[in-house]
């Protein structure tokens, strides 16, 4: 199937255009795979059996599609040329991250709920009502239609109100380093979806070229001195006029989760420095890297106007502490969404969870 969204990628480490390989090249590339004559990035043998691809317009790197993911990270890049070869990996908190997901993350347990939102999010039914309207609301972050919405660390999609987002685009751009959750996602969107497995630091895609942007519960995973540029990079492919939304966390610094929840995050912290942690790590035996700024040093050092709005105010932590049926957690529930809705910045900032807002000019 002709690919008509190739036009928006690049080579992640020559920044040329792609195009796709033709079925006589994918045979030639594949006779050289066989022959010794094709390296992976790392110097490594390329040990893959083509069936259809990307190249660089220099001819320089090759990128494999497989199973209809486009594989566009640039320590997975296949070359025929010896001088392509970089022994340079994967950073070691992104592989902790990409190795979560993949064996763990993304899988399902019996009740077919992901193992990523079982330690991490609160699927009980009295909070349900509330993470819902939660997650509607950051659609009013980006453009109601368009061509391209990009879904950065999209996962598998693993909420159906995160498909209302790209419900008027016409492609679901899907980012992730975990080739199990682009999978996962590719069977909920099948080819609305363009799925990239790449790093979100060096999207694999040209300037000014996205409608809207989403970015949900992931930029803190990233190493804390790469996370900037995630969001950069994020905003480089914007077009002049696009909208994106990146729901980040406070943490330590919410002062309302702070208040409400000190022994908890006191006990966090005690145990974090026993076992030499040098970052907060959530969930048991996660292994899941974990980082945030405050406010103050996002503003003075991303170089990037954004506002800030509320996604949700609290916290899982405090929602199974406090929430529950028999104390009338429904409507305290509906009382606190009505409160956000009031003061959006207020509680996205005092709050443990902001949504960063961007919107490049025109």
């Amino acid at each position: 199937m002709k690919k008509d969204w190739i036009t928006i990628l690049h080579c992640p480490i020559t920044k040329q255009d792609l195009r796709e390989l033709s079925s006589e090249e994918i045979q030639q590339i594949n006779e050289k795979i066989t022959a010794g004559q094709c390296w992976n990035r790392d110097g490594s043998p390329a040990n893959l059996t083509l069936d259809e691809g990307f190249i660089s317009l220099d001819g320089a790197f090759i990128y494999p599609v497989i199973n209809g993911i486009s594989v566009l990270m640039k320590e997975m890049a296949i070359t025929t040329q010896k001088e392509g070869i970089d022994s340079k990996s994967l950073h070691d908190k992104k592989q902790l991250v990409k190795d979560f997901y993949d064996g763990k993350g993304w899988s399902k347990n019996e009740e077919g709920h992901y193992e990523d939102a079982v330690i991490f999010e609160d699927l009980r039914e009295v909070s349900k009502d509330y993470i819902s309207k939660c997650h509607n609301r950051l659609g009013r972050y980006v453009h109601p239609k368009g061509t391209y919405l990009m879904d950065a660390a999209s996962g598998p999609i693993q909420f159906d109100d995160y498909l209302q987002y790209s419900e008027n685009y016409k492609y679901r751009v899907c980012v992730d380093l975990s080739y199990q959750a682009l999978s996962e996602a590719r069977k909920k969107i099948g080819d609305k979806g363009i799925f990239l497995l790449c790093d979100m630091t060096n999207l694999p895609v040209k300037e000014g070229c996205i409608d809207s942007f989403v970015s949900i519960n992931t930029i803190y995973h990233i190493p804390k001195d790469e996370q900037m540029n995630a969001i950069r990079e994020l905003y480089r492919a914007l077009k002049p006029g696009g909208k994106g939304a990146v729901v980040y966390e406070w943490y330590k610094y919410s002062p309302w989760m702070n208040f409400w929840l000190l022994p908890k995050r006191g006990w966090n912290y005690i145990s974090n420095k026993l076992n030499k942690l040098s970052t907060a790590v959530k969930g048991s035996g996660s292994g899941l890297y974990y980082y945030v700024h405050p406010y103050e040093q996002l503003k003075q050092h991303l170089g990037i106007p954004f506002t800030v709005g509320v996604w949700r105010t609290v916290s899982v932590d405090w929602m199974k502490i406090y929430i529950h049926d028999s104390l009338f957690g429904k409507k305290i529930l509906s009382w606190l969404y009505k409160k956000e809705e009031e003061n959006p910045e207020k509680y996205g900032m005092k709050g443990e969870y902001p949504i960063l807002a961007f919107e490049k000019p025109e």
